[in-house]
């Protein structure tokens, strides 16, 4: 195993930095599968595009179920560890896999031709997109299982400070996948399945390599099977996990029903919100990884009751993030088309997605009040702040705004629900972490609970 920081005692920025460039570089490598597959779909055509945008929420429930279970553990554990109680932490440890497989596995009833159609149907796809969708979300949801051993191994290195052998593992898939990707789209001629089918082969890497480190590190076996005495710790974990999944979950909710939207307008919008939404999640990665380091930083600490070190990690996120997302936000604005290039799109949707993207870099300034909002709620245990504030977001604000915006002027309208919603959100979150922050010296009774 890498060598561990020491959240207790490092220095705040040292253990920050440590903590959040290998996680922003794993974010970076897990988003790059879908980023990948955008890229090369993109090259066969607009329906294709639509296709998989269309398959996008699907994935994002998924990760958004394997999320919860992954920084709810993440956070007892990290809080365990910090007042002491080791046992109780590898008991936990061990609880998570036949958790997540269990959630994971109900997907895989959209491996069936019949409920696959039943369900793109439901999501407004038509019969030309339909050709696209069925071959891609087989091989995606096959993989789910695999994603869920990934997520919970990844938990177990970063609940011991070690975040540099889960980034290893993302790199080693996602490399698989790049190669293996134009040979499936296009050199076997499998179209939107080799896409998924390259991602499942990456994912599968990923988890031979985790596994071969849990080995390593002398970590028990990891099973699927689960006992009775793990109930009790699924239950912690749900009361954690479960306000995390939620607050993630409302993003594909949302997208599902902005799609109801763009797709009045064509294949051509709903295509170029993807290719937005993919550009700006490549640039907000650093951001996430931050965050969830930030998360891990304030419960480890939140255990051993050490506040000004919490207190100390949310200004230096701050900090960090605002010197990385402005200069972002200049070249979002700028240079939108050079952004957009890498997809080669056709010149109506090249129009609009750098459009769309000019859009986006006014949302990422105030998405980073946002993002240290969550990574502070999360390690602080109070889950149920993010998932209020997630749903103000994306359902109060973004969802009805596009629908207005769009009814009044048209698709390019729809876009700036975007930043309009996150400015308004940021406002919200913004105000409760400065309350949270004045609670913090009375909180310690309630971490001794």
């Amino acid at each position: 195993m890498a060598v561990a920081v020491d959240m207790a005692e490092d220095p705040v920025p040292l253990v920050m930095i440590r903590l959040a460039i290998p996680l922003m570089v794993s974010l970076f490598f897990q988003n790059l599968y879908s980023y990948v597959n955008t890229i090369f779909i993109s090259w066969l055509g607009e329906l294709p595009l639509a296709a998989i945008s269309l398959a996008v929420p699907l994935t994002y429930i998924a990760l958004s179920l394997g999320k919860g279970i992954a920084m709810g553990s993440v956070v007892l554990i990290s809080h365990d560890r910090g007042a002491g109680d080791e046992a109780d932490a590898r008991q936990m440890g061990l609880a998570i896999l036949p958790l997540m497989t269990l959630i994971m596995i109900w997907f895989l009833p959209l491996m069936l031709p019949g409920l696959c159609r039943a369900f793109f149907t439901f999501l407004g796809a038509d019969a030309m997109v339909m050709d696209h969708i069925y071959g891609y979300t087989f091989w995606l949801v096959a993989g789910f299982p695999v994603m869920g051993y990934v997520m919970t191994a990844e938990a177990l290195f970063m609940v011991q400070g070690d975040t540099v052998t889960p980034m290893k593992a993302m790199i080693l898939g996602n490399v698989l996948n790049m190669v293996l990707d134009p040979i499936l789209i296009f050199s076997l001629g499998l179209g939107t399945a080799g896409a998924s089918i390259g991602t499942l082969i990456g994912q599968i890497g990923a988890a031979v390599y985790l596994s071969w480190r849990l080995h390593v590190a002398g970590h028990r076996r990891l099973t699927v099977i689960p006992t009775r005495r793990m109930i009790q710790y699924w239950r912690r974990i749900a009361s954690q996990g479960m306000f995390i999944a939620s607050s993630y979950l409302v993003s594909p909710i949302g997208l599902m029903l902005l799609n109801g939207v763009l797709i009045q307008f064509g294949a051509v919008a709903v295509g170029a919100w993807n290719m937005m939404s993919r550009t700006e999640m490549m640039v907000m990665l650093p951001i996430m990884g931050m965050s969830n380091a930030l998360a891990t930083f304030i419960s480890f600490n939140a255990g051993k009751q050490e506040y000004r070190r919490i207190r100390s990690g949310v200004k230096f996120f701050f900090i960090l993030s605002l010197g990385i997302v402005l200069p972002v936000m200049l070249l979002f604005v700028s240079f939108p088309h050079v952004l957009n290039a890498v997809f080669r799109p056709p010149a109506e949707l090249r129009e609009l997605s750098g459009y769309a993207i000019q859009a986006s870099g006014m949302a990422i300034v105030f998405a980073t009040l946002l993002f240290a909002f969550y990574g502070t709620v999360q390690g602080l245990k109070r889950p149920a702040l993010m998932m209020i504030v997630s749903f103000t977001y994306i359902i109060v604000l973004r969802v009805p705004l596009a629908y207005w915006i769009g009814s009044h002027w048209g698709e390019r309208g729809v876009f700036w629900s975007h930043p309009l919603a996150t400015m308004g959100a940021a406002m919200i979150a913004l105000t409760l972490l400065w309350r949270l922050q004045r609670t913090l010296p009375s909180m310690e009774q309630g971490f001794n609970k």
